[in-house]
């Protein structure tokens, strides 16, 4: 795994989008925690200056959970809310 990409892609995110990031994160059953430990630290920093969720974010985090239900959400989805999507599903198939 290229953790070093991911790091630094980690910092490139939005403070939104490294919160939403952050979230599904500390949730992926999928994820090593060594990956977590490694690239949590960045999400952090960056997610610091954030606002709280708004409901489309919380769709959002749905459908990285659920990505079955992505197809109805998607049309909601800003920015932010994408990037945060692709940065944890690119972690995942990494891991694959």
């Amino acid at each position: 795994m290229n953790l070093d990409y991911y790091l630094r892609k980690a910092r490139e995110l939005s403070p939104k989008a490294a919160k939403i990031a952050l979230r599904v994160l500390d949730r992926d059953p999928y994820i090593p925690v060594e990956s977590i430990v490694a690239l949590r630290p960045a999400l952090v920093e960056r997610s610091n200056e954030s606002a709280g969720f708004g409901t489309t974010d919380w769709m959002t985090i749905a459908a990285i959970e659920r990505p079955a239900i992505h197809r109805f959400t998607n049309r909601f989805e800003s920015r932010e809310q994408r990037h945060a999507r692709l940065w944890v599903n690119g972690l995942r198939q990494e891991e694959l």
